[in-house]
């Protein structure tokens, strides 16, 4: 990769860029006040979970696939992929939260771009996270397989975020339980660019319902 296009890159997934997604917890906080996820070593197979169940076969594929219908010129194509998105979360925040995320990015990335050209609006009808994603990386130049690896980076670090705060761990054990889960990947994104021509899926029915009970936690930091 090209040393702007990487430091671009790093832009778009650091946690300075301000999005918001420090709010959302992806249904990890209901893990947490239901003592499912309690220390570091259940917080990693959450996030393992998110790995194999959520990135690979739904927003790792999503994004990918956004990016592919780009490069084809196929705008309809990345608009479906956006109602698709929509119909396989059935936990109502967690479709407000990609969305707001999605739609947040494209905004302030519109801003800053210095391209007034920038399709931010009208190519999504509900602007999911990861097909934002696929936009900004798109715009920037960025490859597919590298998109998908600082997107998935992005995610994760972003379940280690919400961890310190939910359980009781510190910042050097969220840092070790961070590394030791993105060794995975480069395996996974490989995974996906294998999988490119499949149909995006979702069947998590453990963080599903965990997201959905998030409106009944008693006292909440997350709004999902």
């Amino acid at each position: 990769m090209e040393p702007l296009k990487f430091i671009h890159g790093l832009q778009l997934t650091d946690s300075f860029f301000p999005v918001g997604a420090f709010a959302y917890s992806d249904g990890l906080e209901t893990a947490a006040a239901g003592g499912e996820v309690h220390d570091a070593a259940s917080l990693c197979e959450w996030m393992n979970h998110f790995v194999e169940g959520v990135f690979i076969p739904c927003e790792g594929l999503a994004l990918v696939k956004g990016m592919r219908a780009l490069k084809a010129g196929k705008s309809d194509v990345l608009a479906q992929l956006d109602e698709e998105l929509t119909a396989l979360r059935p936990a109502a925040e967690i479709r407000v939260a990609s969305t707001s995320l999605g739609k947040r990015l494209l905004s302030l990335y519109s801003s800053i771009c210095g391209d007034g050209q920038f399709p931010e609006a009208g190519l999504l009808p509900h602007g999911n996270a990861p097909l934002a994603y696929a936009l900004v990386f798109f715009h920037r130049g960025i490859a597919e397989h590298e998109a998908a690896l600082a997107f998935g980076y992005n995610r994760l670090a972003g379940m280690v975020s919400a961890g310190l705060r939910l359980i009781s761990i510190g910042h050097q054990q969220g840092q070790q339980l961070l590394s030791q889960t993105i060794e995975r990947l480069p395996a996974a994104v490989d995974r996906i660019m294998e999988m490119v021509d499949e149909p995006v899926r979702s069947f998590n029915p453990r963080l599903d319902i965990q997201q959905m009970n998030h409106q009944y936690v008693y006292s909440r930091l997350f709004r999902s």
